[in-house]
């Protein structure tokens, strides 16, 4: 596949009308002979010939089956969707728990707070193009689209597609959109909305991998990863008709297959990897390692330089997006060469988590966040950003040691072992060398209450969300502990997206009416100023604010915020 310039889709348009009456007439004819055959070959279907039929669906492949008869996806009880995308809690002993220890009005507030965060992204962020062949999704004040970012901006909205089916067509153009880009570098991490010639880019920007269709060439392994794992949580919506259909796609799997090839390359990073770039030590080469089984990785995804070459908590990730590759392997693909390949891949992976990930401090075995091979690691440390050490048991990763992930846990959410864990008067949480002292991203509360097992931690938590708004109604980067009104990111769409994650997952709310809600009092408001009919019914969906082709502009310039917040009632 070739990406489409954005002008492409009024060139379609204009093909279209080009038919003229005489083609449409032949479409006509064509499609009225083939009714007249249908009609009659239908009545010679005999039972027998349905028995034989239903005979073969059975045999056939999980894909072939599904086209034949519908057939749901197999999901095997130990590979579940992620959080991200499995939409409202319906188990009440969580929900009702964190609900019982906050007040109406926080309650209230968090309600009206996901509403206002959980399109905030397909609003202002998202361009689709030739009615969804791809979609452009920017990560919000950087014009760029992050292969990570998108993959959480994307999996929100999958539970709503039952409910909103216009959303299908968008949401499968960014997930072709996202093996495009891995297709054309699967170094980089961050791609741009349009192609640009390299040849016009200034020095810097060719230093550094710029050119093309790449923004930003990090090598981050967890970006990959968050690709496997949104093929799966695509295949596994619910109400979602043939979601095979897509990743049959040869673009799909392809960047799939990529992925799988450059990981086994970053195996072994000293002997085969083509690999450089500037801001990495021992002239572009980055961190260096000796062989164990784990996959290497230039940065973090704080988008900083790793310290030591291998991490812990993005191997773990990477672990998991192969172990649901493989099963899409087995129900979709069936390539056996990616059945090996992955397979062995995989296997060495869980190795080197478990022979070199597991560290002692003290009396107690931690995992560490990053190691080498050589008997050095990084502990006592972690970063907001997920895959995290604190975000392990969302990272689908199914081997790993509760006792171990409790003991490391414990050490990261302490201000007494970890120099990024902030404690300050307005509230407490994770931060990032990727921000001053003292910022702690809502990134790291989400994973704190997205994994913890304590009503009484997860209520604190959504109450430290509501605190770090930065005055404007929407989540951001990193806040100062001791100054909410010090924010970094003001347009960040990975926190709007885990907010409502949050929201629905600890309070079981929709946001998704909160998000209607505040849609109709924004039209109310518009057409009473404007003298218009006061039947909310009379306007366009909530869908409707997808903005289709054209080129992506980047809003940042002109940002101020949402303007006047609008209350959802409880």
């Amino acid at each position: 596949m070739v990406m489409p310039p954005s002008r492409r889709g009024a060139a379609a348009a204009r093909r279209g009308r080009a038919l003229g009456v005489s083609a449409l007439l032949a479409m006509a004819l064509l499609g009225a002979a083939y009714l007249a055959f249908s009609q009659s070959h239908r009545a010679e279907f005999t039972a027998g010939q349905r028995e034989e039929a239903s005979q073969q669906s059975a045999r056939a492949p999980p894909s072939v089956a599904a086209a034949a008869g519908g057939r749901r996806p197999q999901a095997p009880p130990h590979l579940p969707m992620e959080v991200y995308a499995r939409g409202i809690n319906t188990d009440s002993t969580v929900t009702a728990s964190v609900a019982a220890l906050m007040t109406d009005q926080e309650k209230k507030e968090l309600r009206a707070l996901c509403g206002r965060t959980l399109y905030h992204s397909y609003a202002t962020g998202w361009v689709t193009h030739e009615t969804g062949l791809w979609t452009f999704v920017a990560t919000g004040d950087l014009p760029l689209m992050w292969i990570r970012d998108s993959a959480v901006q994307i999996n929100v909205l999958l539970p709503r597609i039952r409910k909103r089916p216009a959303l299908r067509r968008p949401i499968e153009g960014a997930i072709r959109a996202q093996a495009f880009y891995i297709l054309q570098d699967p170094y980089a991490n961050g791609y741009e909305p349009e192609w640009i010639a390299p040849d016009s880019r200034h020095t810097g920007d060719r230093v550094a991998g710029r050119g093309g269709w790449v923004g930003v060439r990090n090598f981050e392994l967890d970006s990959g990863a968050y690709y496997l794992n949104l093929l799966w949580n695509w295949y596994l919506t619910p109400g979602l008709y043939r979601p095979d259909r897509l990743l049959e796609e040869p673009l799909i799997f392809d960047a799939a297959n990529l992925l799988v090839d450059i990981w086994i390359r970053e195996q072994r990073r000293n002997e085969s990897s083509p690999y450089r770039f500037q801001e990495l030590s021992n002239g572009g080469l980055g961190p260096t390692g000796e062989f164990t089984g784990l996959v290497w990785s230039g940065f973090r995804p704080s988008d900083d330089p790793s310290q030591l070459a291998y991490p812990i908590p993005a191997n773990m990730y990477a672990a998991a997006g192969l172990e649901r590759a493989l099963e899409l392997n087995r129900q979709i693909w069936q390539v056996p060469e990616f059945e090996a390949k992955a397979s062995r891949l995989l296997a060495d992976i869980k190795s080197g988590i478990e022979k070199y990930g597991v560290v002692m401090k003290g009396d107690s075995k931690i995992y560490a966040y990053e190691v080498d091979g050589r008997g050095n690691s990084v502990t006592d440390f972690d970063d907001a950003n997920m895959p995290s050490l604190v975000s392990i048991p969302l990272l689908g990763y199914r081997d790993y040691n509760p006792q171990v992930y409790a003991a490391t846990r414990k050490r990261l959410l302490s201000t007494q072992t970890n120099s990024y864990y902030f404690q300050g008067k307005e509230f407490k949480g994770m931060g990032s060398p990727h921000t001053s002292h003292g910022m702690a991203w809502a990134l790291g509360i989400f994973s704190e209450v997205l994994t913890s097992t304590s009503p009484e931690d997860q209520a604190a938590g959504l109450r430290t969300l509501l605190k770090m708004q930065c005055g404007d109604g929407l989540m951001h980067e990193s806040v100062h502990v001791d100054n909410l009104k010090a924010c970094t990111r003001k347009w960040f769409e990975w926190a709007n997206a885990l907010l409502a994650i949050s929201v629905e997952h600890l309070l079981g709310y929709d946001c998704d009416d909160a998000a209607e809600a505040i849609h109709r009092a924004s039209v109310k408001a518009r057409e009473d100023k404007a003298g218009g009919t006061s039947n909310l019914l009379y306007y366009a969906p909530l869908e409707s604010i997808l903005q289709h082709d054209g080129k992506y502009v980047s809003k940042v310039a002109d940002w101020k915020g949402i303007g006047n917040l609008i209350p959802v009632d409880s």
